[in-house]
């Protein structure tokens, strides 16, 4: 079998991004400089495929030990102000794990191919070096979606309780992009090819289920709007996010 693609390590990122990116690694640097081991830059920004003023950043930062509440609380507070400050973005995430966390062999299919195969390195070592390439497999795509019960649980719960129309739209987008992505996790392990943005994502798994192409559309109306009543992002996380976790056990039982 084929081994899967890496990025591109070398071309310039598309030049909307350059400012952003500069900003948010110099400003972790100078908050968490004792605790950064590296830092790294993920999705449709890392592919140069991002579409300005659509893509968010995602960044993916090993650290040498857990953070604390108020670290935590920093990295946070920059994200609002990156996505605030700059139009290109609607959003930043930054995905924190430790160095630790990084390199046990029980991870190795999680952060392993994370590394090596969906990430860029801005600043520290580069851990993808500790790596061999991967293969399309299912180990892959379970490691990345063990937790989508989790995931939209925890919005599903937090979108009932919000009063906040700020904080609604951002939970619609996280568990949007996160049904999108167990999406093309669903048909990872048939293809040769990754997905890095949500267009791709869509693509590669409406090829297998093209009945499902309604549910493509309405998880990109919960990403990107216009803004939908509760009962509309409610709904779509119970029956299609419950249908992606059935498939999941399904295709498990088969070849697991």
């Amino acid at each position: 079998m084929k081994t899967l693609p890496i990025l591109d390590q070398s071309t310039p990122f598309q030049a909307p991004y350059m400012p952003v990116l500069l900003t948010l690694v110099k400003q972790l640097q100078a908050d968490l400089s004792q605790q950064i081991h590296s830092i790294y830059l993920n999705g449709s920004v890392a592919a140069r495929c991002a579409t300005v003023g659509e893509s968010d950043i995602n960044l993916t930062m090993v650290v040498n030990r857990e953070l604390t509440v108020i670290e935590k609380r920093t990295v946070a507070t920059l994200c609002d102000h990156i996505a605030y400050r700059y139009d290109v973005v609607p959003g930043v995430d930054i995905r924190v794990i430790t160095l630790d966390e990084v390199m046990t062999l029980s991870a190795i299919f999680k952060w392993g191919f994370w590394l090596k195969h969906c990430s860029v390195c801005l600043y520290g070592e580069d851990l993808a070096s500790k790596f061999g390439l991967f293969e399309p497999s299912w180990e892959i795509a379970k490691a990345f979606n063990g937790d989508i019960k989790a995931v939209l649980a925890d919005c599903r719960q937090k979108i009932m309780a919000t009063k906040s129309v700020t904080e609604y739209n951002a939970l619609c987008r996280i568990a949007g992009k996160k049904m999108l992505r167990s999406s093309f996790m669903l048909v990872a392990h048939r293809t040769s090819s990754l997905a890095y943005s949500e267009q791709q994502c869509a693509d590669y798994f409406l090829h297998f289920y093209p009945d499902k192409s309604v549910e493509i559309e309405r998880i990109q109306i919960l990403i990107h709007g216009p803004q939908v009543p509760k009962r509309a992002s409610l709904f779509l996380i119970e029956q299609f996010g419950q249908w992606i976790v059935a498939e999941f056990e399904k295709i498990e039982k088969k070849i697991g």
